[in-house]
């Protein structure tokens, strides 16, 4: 089996997280897509080890740290919320998945002052996206950090120039990005086959409420 770099293993898993619906209920048609089928048997040593602080411990924050589980590289000493039941739950999942009980903080501060944490996943509500992105990046930290990127185009700024500033791994889940028939919808637009584009209707999908 091919052996994957620090840098490697985060750009395959923030791809593989990428395309998982709110909750982890994986959808068949995007199963097949990505790396997050890759399972890795054999024994890690502690050199070769991701150690991801979880901020934000909603079902989207433990939806994402599920899937980072099934790397066997990953291992989450620390998490954070401010409430008591989200991080009681996500307790639960590292019990469950590394059989530990991790830290757990209220303030996402003391998750960017650790020395044990490698990369920082956000999955905080909207509005808290880019403080903690931008003092991860400072802090040396990769980062997966949930949609939207930002609030304003100015904190969105401000996160691509922390990530290019240190030389972090920064990367943003949305399937949009990352899915295969989204690209060739993107394709489709930019070729002009559409012809001049009069009225555009949008709507919000919402997969855990039902049909459209």
């Amino acid at each position: 089996m091919a052996r994957w770099t620090r840098r490697d293993f985060l750009r395959k898993t923030a791809a593989a997280a990428a395309v998982v619906p709110v909750l982890g209920r994986a959808r068949a048609s995007l199963a097949s897509a990505g790396p997050r089928h890759v399972v890795v048997s054999r024994a890690v040593g502690p050199n070769e080890k991701v150690r991801v602080g979880l901020i934000g411990c909603g079902g989207m924050g433990r939806g994402d740290l599920a899937t980072f589980f099934k790397y066997a590289e990953v291992d989450c000493p620390v998490i954070c919320d401010v409430d008591e039941a989200q991080l009681a739950k996500t307790i639960e999942l590292v019990k469950e998945k590394r059989g530990y009980t991790p830290e757990a903080v209220k303030d996402f501060r003391r998750i960017i002052d650790r020395k044990d944490v490698d990369v920082c996943l956000v999955a905080t509500p909207d509005h808290w996206h880019a403080l903690p992105t931008v003092y991860a990046c400072e802090a040396g930290k990769d980062v997966y950090v949930e949609k939207p990127l930002a609030k304003t185009i100015e904190e969105g700024r401000a996160m691509v120039e922390a990530a290019r500033r240190y030389s972090c791994v920064v990367q943003m889940g949305t399937q949009w990005r990352s899915a295969e028939h989204f690209r060739e919808a993107v394709d489709v637009v930019h070729s002009g086959k559409l012809g001049k584009i009069r009225q555009v209707r949008c709507w919000a999908y919402l997969d855990w409420v039902g049909g459209i």
